[in-house]
């Protein structure tokens, strides 16, 4: 007996380790047999283990990295790279960007990003060729032929076309940059594409390169979500959520849908109620249209609100290429296998079972490399921070516009601005500067944005010591009307802008919005209905107590028959040396062909007055010797 006991532990001490986890699986199941006999109850309940942190890290590596079919890629990379191309070509041949922005004399100046300030700019010739570069990118991107190469080349030089000019930012554009990013590195060309016929066709296709990981899909579609989901939070205002706007101006100006809401409500209720009803669908489109595409049940509904939503702003707002991309993206929040049930595309599809290998073995969960992981978390953390940027800045961002950019805060401004350029030489009289060499889109971009604005001023300061060898200042007699609401002074008019410091944090130079209190919005309505019935048209203006607003009413022009009307507070008029007060509700005709100023007294509410016309608000401001995009429209 002594002797077989040796024997017995050496043959326990040889057996390998999958043999050992089933001697003891074994003898777990005999034992709870035995005890099953001896104590005639069931067998005991396996004990659940709590998952730990590295179970629940490799769960998500699992899920990330399981391999899907590549089709709806493809099929995006396709719908992507034509609607860029279109995009390019109508840019270059139909909008005359290039003449418009990169013409050597004209315009005199470009704006730039404040974080690309030295970009170089090529002259007109080579700019074609950079145009015609990038739309061969965005068509071999889209064919998927030489994919690398297509991808890098498409977004180098997208996003240099668009560093060269600040006043061409557009949240859309922004967009295709950061998809085009993406592409470059993801696997969209697995499939549908010139690469995949050239491998089949050399015979290096496999189960690893004819598929890709999840993750590739999930990054695309979590891109379209932040646009959708950060644009309802940007409407999460009071101006889209109170008053309607500025939904009740833009909407209301469409015939249709004007005499639609007539025959619905009363006449006098129809912009309101127009403006209420869009500002309400489009906040809860943008809310909710995210979490329906990731819904299996609520998928197929949201794909026809996407529909109808963006073909509604195709034809009301003539937006380019951005609706047909964000409809394509569509097809991004499909499942892989029912992507490839699609007749036309089945042909196309790959057989991607993540499960086992062709040996029947289970394949093992592959890992993200660290460095693309560290990169795919920045750029999520980017995505969901950087949105939130303006909580920096003092104010309210649509007013003062500073962290407005980069955020996905689209079509929330209904804007009109009029601007007055003061030059005072050093030692001479003050005079208005006249000749913006500027293009329209840069005129209406620079009317809005604050860095256009010093960006603008300080070049005129550069201009006039270049020419006359001594300095001037430069000071900007500035208002603005945000969504309908009065002229109010947007930039401090006591500031000299070519001594601002280009690269502070923040621009102290913005005059603070007026508060709302002060208007009576329905009185506004009521005035402008009134001057129309009268042949006329009513521009309102508001100013603190204290204020003057000093301007003038050229007599070469339509404009012929101009008061003035108070509308709330203390208003008075200085024509010539002669003061005179308007109380509220009462018109003082204005002189054609001469000065005038009108003060705000009190030390109350601000006041609003009205100047009532009878020309187009357009040869209005070019009476008072400003600026604005209705007048500038008139040349």
């Amino acid at each position: 007996m002594d002797q077989q006991q040796p024997s017995v532990r050496l043959r326990h001490a040889t057996r390998p380790a999958e043999d050992i986890s089933t001697a003891d699986s074994e003898e777990k199941t005999t034992n709870g047999g035995v005890n099953e006999e001896r104590d005639g109850k069931g067998a005991p309940e396996p004990v659940k283990r709590r998952l730990s942190s590295s179970d629940e890290s490799a769960g998500w590596m699992a899920t990330l990295t399981e391999r899907v079919d590549p089709l709806t890629l493809a099929v995006f990379r396709f719908l992507f790279g034509a609607a860029m191309v279109v995009h390019i070509v109508r840019a270059a041949l139909t909008q005359d960007v290039i003449q418009a922005n990169f013409q050597d004399f004209f315009p005199e100046l470009n704006f730039h990003y404040y974080f690309a300030m030295n970009v170089w700019k090529p002259p007109v010739e080579i700019t074609w060729y950079i145009f015609w570069a990038c739309a061969v990118s965005a068509g071999l991107l889209s064919i998927g032929f030489l994919y690398r190469l297509a991808s890098l080349s498409f977004f180098l030089l997208f996003t240099y076309i668009n560093l060269l000019e600040k006043a061409r930012y557009n949240n859309h554009y922004y967009l295709y940059i950061l998809v085009s990013f993406l592409f470059l590195i993801t696997d969209c060309n697995r499939s549908f594409s010139l690469d995949h016929l050239i491998a089949c066709w050399r015979g290096k296709k496999t189960e690893k390169t004819s598929t890709v990981p999840k993750w590739q899909l999930d990054i695309l579609r979590f891109q379209i979500f932040v646009c959708y989901f950060y644009g309802s939070i940007a409407k999460m205002n009071y101006d889209w959520v109170i008053r309607g706007e500025p939904c009740k101006t833009w909407f209301y100006r469409v015939e249709p849908i004007r005499q639609l809401a007539e025959i619905v409500v009363p006449p006098e209720y129809a912009s309101s109620v127009i403006g209420h009803f869009f500002s309400a669908g489009g906040l809860l489109f943008d809310l909710l249209i995210g979490f329906m595409l990731i819904s299996k049940t609520f998928r197929p509904m949201g794909f026809l609100m996407t529909f109808g939503f963006h073909l509604t702003n195709h034809f009301v707002f003539k937006i380019g290429t951005f609706p047909w991309v964000m409809m394509a993206t569509n097809i991004l929040f499909i499942e892989p296998e029912t992507v490839s049930k699609i007749p036309i595309l089945k042909n196309f599809a790959t057989s991607a079972n993540t499960s086992t290998s062709r040996d029947g073995k289970k394949t093992q969960t592959s890992k993200l490399c660290r460095p693309l992981l560290a990169l795919l978390f920045c750029y999520v953390t980017a995505q969901c921070l950087v949105p939130f940027r303006h909580w920096l800045y003092p104010g309210d961002v649509n007013w003062t516009m500073e962290g407005h950019q980069f955020s996905w805060r689209m079509m929330l401004n209904a804007e009109d601005v009029v601007l007055r350029t003061l030059i005072r030489p050093q030692g001479g009289a003050e005079v208005v500067h006249t000749g913006y060499q500027i293009n329209a889109r840069q005129m209406k971009r620079m009317l809005t944005d604050p860095e256009l604005i010093l960006q603008y001023a300080q070049h005129l300061g550069r201009g006039h010591l270049q020419t006359t060898g001594s300095p001037a200042s430069v000071r900007l007699d500035m208002w603005r009307s945000l969504n309908n609401r009065p002229f109010q002074r947007w930039v401090d008019p006591s500031v000299d802008l070519t001594t601002v410091d280009y690269w502070a944090f923040h621009y102290p130079w913005l005059e603070p919005r007026l508060p709302d209190s002060d208007i009576d919005f329905s009185e506004l309505d009521r005035i402008r209905a009134e001057a129309k019935d009268h042949g006329k048209m009513a521009t309102f203006f508001m100013d603190k107590p204290g204020g003057v607003f000093k301007t003038t009413l050229q007599a070469d022009g339509p404009c012929s028959n101009i008061s003035l009307l108070a509308v709330s507070g203390d208003v008075s008029a200085q024509i010539k040396k002669m003061h005179t007060h308007v109380p509220v509700g009462t018109e003082l005709s204005l002189p054609i062909g001469g000065f005038h100023r009108v003060r705000t007294g009190g030390d109350g509410p601000a006041s609003v007055w009205a100047y009532l016309h009878d020309c187009s608000p357009g040869h209005f401001h070019n009476a008072m010797m400003m600026v604005s995009m209705d007048s500038w429209e008139l040349y």
